[in-house]
């Protein structure tokens, strides 16, 4: 009896650990790295312990991040293109009154390697 109980227990907590993992562990949501992006740009702030998520992925090698190596290196040019097209993709960054915004994030870190 102990050992069933011992047993489904163990199943149990397996089962509820692999429902509670998120699907998409390897992105952070777009409108979190908007955000953070639009606090740290032109002030220099770091965002917050809230940030850190955001702003490792924004610096992270694709494919889990968005950053572009290629053979020779950082590529700045399609980082560019990634990080925007990625920005893009939050409802808020495409609102017209957000433009200036999202300009400001890309010409400050856009072509940039690391913070």
């Amino acid at each position: 009896m102990k050992i069933r109980a011992l047993y489904a227990t163990a199943v149990f907590g397996f089962t509820i650990g692999l429902i509670t993992v998120p699907a998409h562990a390897q992105s952070v949501d777009p409108c979190t790295v908007y955000m953070c992006m639009a606090g740290i740009s032109g002030s220099g702030a770091s965002g917050g312990p809230g940030c850190a998520p955001a702003l490792a992925f924004w610096d992270a090698p694709t494919p889990g991040g968005l950053a572009v190596y290629d053979e020779i290196g950082f590529d700045p040019f399609s980082s560019y293109a990634v990080r925007q097209t990625y920005l893009m993709t939050c409802p808020g960054a495409n609102a017209l009154s957000n433009a200036a915004i999202l300009q400001a994030i890309m010409l400050e870190w856009g072509y940039s390697e690391t913070f």
